[in-house]
């Protein structure tokens, strides 16, 4: 028993010793995994909308009456610049700026880019809209 004694006391006090040592020690974190390289996307500048009836048109301009009740020094742009990347739809089928005709009924998205308006998207609504249209054979 004095054997058991002398060989099992000393045991039990390292265990006891190292006990709290080893619970004190936590696994290491997993090492963290670095983020995937992502193209950081240039910031967006917040599309605007305008609501009007083409006034006039060409190729790289669209001008539009916002009507009396937006009118005034608050009111957003009226002239819009057209260019390669607008696109102009009615009813999801695209058109070019001579499809439109003055008296349509649009809506513009766009972006200020310095003091100009740049058109994104002009959609045209149904409220009148002839573009796209056939022209219409006189009787």
């Amino acid at each position: 028993m004095r054997f058991v004694q002398t060989r099992l006391v000393p045991v039990l006090i390292g265990v006891a010793l190292a006990a709290p040592v080893a619970s004190a020690q936590s696994p290491s974190a997993p090492a963290a995994r670095p983020a995937p390289a992502t193209a950081q996307a240039p910031d967006r500048v917040p599309l605007s909308i305008a609501r009007g009836v083409v006034k006039s048109i060409a190729d790289s301009r669209l001008v539009i009456d916002l009507g009396p009740a937006v009118s005034g020094p608050g009111a957003g742009p009226n002239a819009f610049v057209l260019d390669g990347q607008t696109q102009i739809q009615r009813l999801g089928r695209p058109l070019a700026p001579k499809d439109l005709r003055i008296g349509d009924a649009v809506t513009v998205g766009y972006q200020m880019r310095g003091d100009k308006a740049v058109a994104s998207r002009v959609w045209l609504r149904f409220g009148g809209s002839t573009a796209g249209a056939p022209p219409t054979q006189p009787r």
